[in-house]
């Protein structure tokens, strides 16, 4: 298997989800925030897909038929589950809705389409399966907006990445100057966090930085446009403020691989840090604020995309590239949709058997609940994600010799 630092972000993100879910239940959330991550697999999307089909024609057949085979079987297999153990279970999670507009939006996989319209729009059998019908609508979109991306200048690209970063930002001004409260709140934020119009410019981003990498990659003379460009807000990911200093130099490969070393390493340690800040003190009473808090996920979104791009600019002795490239992430990043989509059922069954031996989860119920959990993830991968994508991805014919 080609070692590939990107499957490993996935895997170790996917991870961060299904512990950050655990708090969650454990109703100590403070440690670990899923929500903080989900961007990150936004750009990984524009990122990744902008690398595979931006080099040539598209074929569309072959790029719906492939997008489909990759995340519809198993979605629905997923929400098949939530029908069987959250439904009689929790009844009053889905009262008040229409059973047949549930079952349409979530058959369809167009649920958050719609969530930014009423805040109180069902959302799929499985809730945390929103993601996969907002990456549905980025695949639909990701046709019409690559040949434009491809027409940019590099330093339309440039400017255009910055752009995007603010403007998926100025809704939190509006949201923090007028005071949402309540049903205004709810539907305010599902649609800047949950929807996929509000997660756009996201998904551009990292098609962007995609557009820059297969330049600089192919293009022996073409100009790196970040070489010795400076950003407050690699440093700072929560200011408003950013500035450029300096023009690109004239390019060499060798010291742009270099300086994207360090580039690459601070923005892992960024990351890092805020996923564990709560515990630092006097950190978390500066920047844990309601504002900053909720919406974070929003502000280190640039940050994510150097980090993503510096995995793949970066020579192999960068640290976290070495770190990502490991077996075990390798793994972890194979199995990644396996264990987003079915964690969840996991840890439902994990706490009713914890409650009914009203015992007080600790750090081993936790470890061997999120390994029995991969491995769940493994089997599903093994026997069912792997022959369902075998059997319908799009199957390139070979061309028949003369007779």
């Amino acid at each position: 298997m080609r070692s590939d630092p990107l499957t490993g972000l996935r895997g170790v993100f996917a991870l961060y989800i299904m512990i950050g879910h655990y708090s969650m239940l454990m109703e100590n959330p403070k440690f670990f925030n899923p929500g903080f991550v989900i961007p990150i697999f936004f750009l990984l999307s524009g990122y990744c897909l902008t690398l595979r089909y931006g080099k040539g024609v598209l074929n569309f057949r072959a790029y719906f038929q492939n997008r489909f085979a990759s995340i519809m079987p198993l979605y629905w297999l997923t929400n098949l589950l939530g029908v069987y153990t959250r439904m009689p279970k929790m009844p009053g999670v889905f009262s008040g809705y229409d059973v047949r507009l549930l079952a349409f939006t979530t058959i369809t996989c167009t649920s958050s389409w719609f969530q930014a319209y009423d805040s109180f729009f069902p959302a799929p059998f499985q809730p945390h399966t929103w993601t996969i019908s907002t990456l549905l609508f980025f695949y639909l979109m990701f046709p019409i907006i690559l040949p434009r991306l491809n027409r940019l200048s590099d330093a339309m690209i440039s400017s255009l990445l910055v752009v995007l970063y603010y403007i998926q930002l100025l809704p939190i001004l509006y949201s923090y100057h007028y005071n949402l409260q309540d049903i205004e709140e709810r539907r305010f934020y599902r649609f800047l966090v949950q929807s996929p119009y509000g997660r756009l410019p996201v998904f551009i981003m990292g098609m962007l930085g995609g557009v820059q990498t297969i330049r600089w990659n192919e293009d022996t003379h073409h100009k790196d446009p970040n070489e010795n460009r400076f950003f407050i807000h690699d440093i700072i990911p929560w200011g408003f403020f950013s500035f450029g200093c300096g023009n690109a130099a004239k390019f060499d490969k060798e010291k742009s691989r270099s300086n994207w070393r360090f580039r690459t390493d601070f923005c892992c340690f960024i990351i890092i840090f805020r996923c564990v800040y709560n515990k630092i003190p006097y950190v978390s009473i500066v920047i844990s604020q309601p504002l900053i808090l909720k919406y974070d996920q929003l502000f280190f979104v640039y940050v994510m995309l150097n980090f993503i791009i510096g995995l793949s600019r970066a020579p192999e002795s960068t640290f976290s590239k070495k770190i990502l490239s490991s077996w075990i992430f390798q793994k972890l990043g194979a199995l990644s949709l396996s264990i987003y989509l079915l964690h969840i059922h996991g840890l439902e069954v994990y706490f009713n058997f914890i409650i009914k031996k009203q015992r007080f989860p600790g750090v081993f119920e936790m470890l061997s609940c999120c390994l029995c959990i991969v491995f769940l993830a493994h089997l599903v991968h093994t026997f069912v994600e792997t022959p369902l994508k075998k059997l319908l991805r799009f199957k390139q014919q070979k061309p028949t010799l003369p007779a």
